[in-house]
Parts: structure tokens; C-alpha cells; sequence
């Protein structure tokens, strides 16, 4: 039989310690917005106002194109 010409595969680099501390804290805040909208929604049908609901669903979107925007600019 003859033998195998591929190479083992590589091992994955290890993400270093700042890469690790800025996806823990990009999540972090992604959790944040997920739960001002979770809650907020909530929170929106006992208040029964609608200018709350808007402001809510607004404040998440606004959060998640400047978190999302913000770190292609950063890069």
C-alpha cells in the first residue's frame, strides 16, 4: 500500500488573551441588548403605551448597529 501524502491537519491557533477578554465583553453586550429587548417588551404590555414599545424595539436596534458598526470600524 502506498502511503499517505497528506499532512496531518494543523492545530488551531489559540486566541490570546485580549482577543478572548473583547469577545467576552462583545457578548456581554450583546446579552444586554437581547434582554433590554426581552424584558422591555414585557415591561411595554403592562404599561400599555405604545411610545414604550417603539422606544424599546428602537433603543435594542439602535444598540445593535452601534455595537455592530463600531467594531468594523475599530478593526
Amino acid at each position: 500500500m502506498p502511503e499517505s501524502t497528506t499532512t496531518p491537519p494543523s492545530q488551531p491557533m489559540p486566541i490570546d488573551a485580549r482577543q478572548r477578554k473583547a469577545n467576552r465583553r462583545t457578548g456581554l453586550l450583546l446579552l444586554a441588548i437581547a434582554l433590554l429587548f426581552f424584558f422591555g417588551i414585557i415591561v411595554s404590555r403592562f404599561i400599555d403605551d405604545p411610545v414604550v414599545s417603539i422606544g424599546v424595539v428602537g433603543g435594542a436596534v439602535l444598540l445593535y448597529l452601534v455595537v455592530a458598526i463600531g467594531r468594523h470600524l475599530i478593526k
